[in-house]
């Protein structure tokens, strides 16, 4: 049994920053170097957004897939947190003792690092005493935040997180910039970041493939009918229009677009 297992919690400011995409990463890299991980989910969300057990429970096994992790090496949501669970919470019907639940992933086997994906935000969870800061103090966890900086009003944000995690944050990773503003990114955010004591790991720039969905997916989110083409459902929709004018002067905004959806009327 490892004696030295570490326990790293990736976590953010707020939802769809790419954690998920930034563990996977990881989690390679360190199986590259060698080590031998288990990665986890300990707060599953399911607030109307398309999220929820049954994603958190897709999430862990396209992981496990892509990184050929067995049952073992897996740590699965103790917690789906929704409308219900928060409303039971409320009512005093759900009393359970959910730090004492995550003593499950307190359980050493013989690897390396403990690699944990946290909920959307540091408070979400706090109802459960499942937050980032909660989770990360009971599990003695380094936290890495993934953050994108939308304007600098976010910095805010992230100065509140260092005095909220203290020593606990092991710095961030900066994803999703778009290219015009890369340059001010790594030229006065990063050195500012860095100064107040927040190491700045990477400088991550937009990719449209990245933020592309499947139309398979569309059609799953949106319980949508397919009419033709079916054989084509894997193709990439990389952006959104609205065809609400008429068609001459609609072509002009879609020829400045590829891989495009349209959503119009059906005259």
């Amino acid at each position: 049994m490892a004696e030295s297992v570490q326990y790293l919690l990736i976590g953010s400011t707020e939802p769809y920053t790419g954690k998920s995409a930034i563990a996977l990463g990881l989690a390679d890299l360190f199986q590259t170097k060698g080590l031998k991980i288990v990665y986890g989910k300990p707060l599953a969300t399911d607030m109307g957004d398309g999220e929820g057990e049954d994603a958190s429970d897709a999430d862990l096994q396209f992981i496990a897939q892509t990184l050929k992790l067995s049952h073992e090496q897996l740590r699965f949501p103790i917690l789906t947190l929704d409308e219900t669970t928060i409303r039971q919470r409320l009512l005093d019907k759900n009393q359970e003792n959910y730090p004492q639940s995550l003593t499950s992933y307190l359980q050493k086997p013989s690897v390396d690092l403990i690699l944990l994906e946290g909920p959307r935000t540091l408070q979400e969870g706090l109802l459960f005493d499942l937050s980032v800061p909660q989770m990360a103090n009971q599990l003695d966890a380094s936290v890495l935040l993934v953050v994108r900086l939308h304007s600098h009003l976010a910095l805010d944000d992230l100065l509140y997180a260092q005095k909220d995690l203290g020593k606990r944050l092991l710095g961030i990773v900066i994803n999703d910039v778009s290219p015009d503003e890369l340059e001010i990114t790594t030229s006065e955010i990063q050195p500012f970041l860095e100064a107040k004591g927040i190491p700045v790991f990477g400088v991550l720039p937009r990719n449209d493939v990245l933020r592309s969905v499947t139309v398979k997916e569309l059609v799953k989110q949106l319980k949508a009918q397919v009419l033709c083409s079916k054989e084509r459902l894997d193709l990439m929709v990389e952006s959104l229009s609205v065809g609400a004018m008429n068609v001459s002067s609609a072509m002009k905004y879609f020829s400045q677009s590829k891989n495009m959806a349209v959503v119009t009327g059906g005259d």
